[in-house]
């Protein structure tokens, strides 16, 4: 585990975030397009290294990989956002990526702490359980490390974080439609985390997506007129997941849309433009890492 996570980081030293105008782009960007779009997504290679240590970790279910992503991203959108508070040229944001990227696997491991201990975990992920942990599989972190990046990225979000994961929306969504057979919620959960596994590819199409359809877009008149400042938020992409599992699942899709549309108070056109997209590429993925439910001991 530990000498796949460090391939990565020597690999993709820049890429594990990326601006969301262009996610598959290769060519540079002059610093002031990154100081105008502060939003980042993490990319596929970044995505897989906080799912591996979460299974590491023991919290590789209940959507806390996905959660911790999203809590990565706003970690380094802030500190991106602060960085450009003052005038930059080209070699201090090489530098700056180059020390953000080495302490990704510390910073991952701070939001996989704070996702988790948000759900109902039979064993707290204390400091000295994830230094155990991971010590086991040849990373050393110090415990004063661990515990003050914690706080540091929790501090660094506003003390803020989200109640439910995307898992436990997707399910909740099923319920309030009708689905509610274990098998059925049973898929929900699985496409979930793999809709969030690939999220960064998802975007990418549905900012294609809203070019194409801009009367489509669910969010503000601003961001219609600006494809690129578009977003999927967890509730649509949920809603989605949701509906693409009772697709397969052979229910009465249709009738479906039309509910799930009125009960997230969104478009049907985008809301099933999202489930295409998960049912037609995403539900026979199997190339992601399975979920661990063992607990720390």
């Amino acid at each position: 585990m530990s000498m796949m996570i460090f391939h990565y980081i020597r690999r993709h030293l820049y890429s594990f975030y990326v601006d969301k105008n262009n996610t598959r782009a290769r060519t540079k960007r002059n610093v002031k397009e990154y100081a105008r779009w502060p939003v980042l997504l993490l990319q596929s290679n970044a995505r897989r290294l906080v799912w591996a240590i979460s299974g590491v970790l023991g919290v590789g279910a209940k959507g806390v990989p996905g959660s911790s992503c999203r809590l990565l991203e706003q970690y380094i959108s802030r500190k991106i956002e602060l960085f450009f508070q003052q005038s930059r040229n080209t070699e201090e944001w090489d530098a700056y990526k180059t020390r953000l990227a080495g302490r990704f696997v510390l910073l991952a491991v701070s939001c996989i702490q704070l996702t988790a201990k948000m759900q109902d975990l039979m064993a707290p992920l204390t400091a000295t359980l994830v230094r155990s942990a991971l010590l086991k599989e040849g990373i050393d972190l110090s415990r004063e490390d661990i515990v003050a990046m914690e706080f540091h990225v929790f501090r660094t979000i506003n003390f803020t974080l989200p109640l439910w994961t995307s898992l436990e929306i997707s399910e909740f969504l099923a319920t309030q439609v009708g689905l509610v057979r274990r098998s059925i919620l049973e898929a929900v959960g699985l496409i979930t985390n793999i809709t969030e596994f690939y999220r960064d590819v998802l975007e990418l199409q549905m900012k294609g997506w809203v070019t194409r359809n801009p009367a489509g877009n669910p969010v503000s008149t601003a961001s219609r007129r600006n494809p690129d400042s578009v977003t999927i938020h967890n509730l649509h992409m949920c809603a989605g997941v949701v509906l693409a599992t009772a697709r397969y699942f052979r229910s009465q899709f249709t009738d479906l849309v039309h509910r799930m549309a009125t009960l997230t108070r969104s478009l049907p056109a985008y809301l099933k433009a999202i489930s295409d997209y998960v049912f037609n590429n995403l539900t026979e993925h199997t190339d992601m890492p399975t979920p661990k439910k063992r607990r720390l001991q």
